[in-house]
């Protein structure tokens, strides 16, 4: 079983960062970058290669956890690293079910999202917003430049 990369770029503001020229400062940031392998994180017994990257002002803010030794949760999808398939929730309710994006046989995928939040630190509330951006393949062996070498086969770039 090829082991599953993933590359998250995670993108967060507040509400004085919305003018203009933050979102124009934003839109340059890239959302793919070179695997450094000092930075990837082996979950499971190497079955999973995390390599996150940008802002995260919450701390351990993408959560993620393997369910009967097959399906992958982290953040709002749900990677099946059996059938090598991914699935987003739009809404994080338990009537909600998960709607099947893409199989992820060949070459790579890239999904994106915005969302807000409510904080409440140092005693002020407020939203913080953000940009996910992740980039998936199923690979044999790691490749540095697997996200910058191709485009993806398979884009998502407004799910939420």
């Amino acid at each position: 079983m090829n082991p599953l990369v993933l590359q998250i770029t995670l993108q967060q503001w507040d509400k004085s960062q919305q003018s203009a020229e933050h979102v124009a400062a934003r839109q340059q940031l890239p959302n793919r970058h070179s695997i450094e392998s000092a930075n990837v994180a082996e979950l499971f017994n190497g079955r999973v290669l995390l390599d996150q990257h940008g802002d995260n002002h919450t701390v351990n803010r993408i959560r993620y956890q393997l369910v009967d030794d097959r399906f992958l949760l982290i953040d709002r999808f749900r990677f099946d690293l059996q059938k090598q398939t991914v699935e987003f929730k739009a809404k994080l309710e338990s009537n909600v079910e998960p709607v099947l994006l893409a199989t992820i046989e060949q070459g790579w995928i890239q999904c994106r999202y915005q969302w807000r939040y409510r904080v409440d630190e140092s005693g002020f509330i407020f939203w913080r917003y953000e940009t996910v951006t992740i980039n998936a393949a199923f690979v044999e062996q790691l490749n540095s430049q697997l996200f910058l070498h191709s485009p993806p086969i398979q884009s998502f770039p407004n799910l939420v």
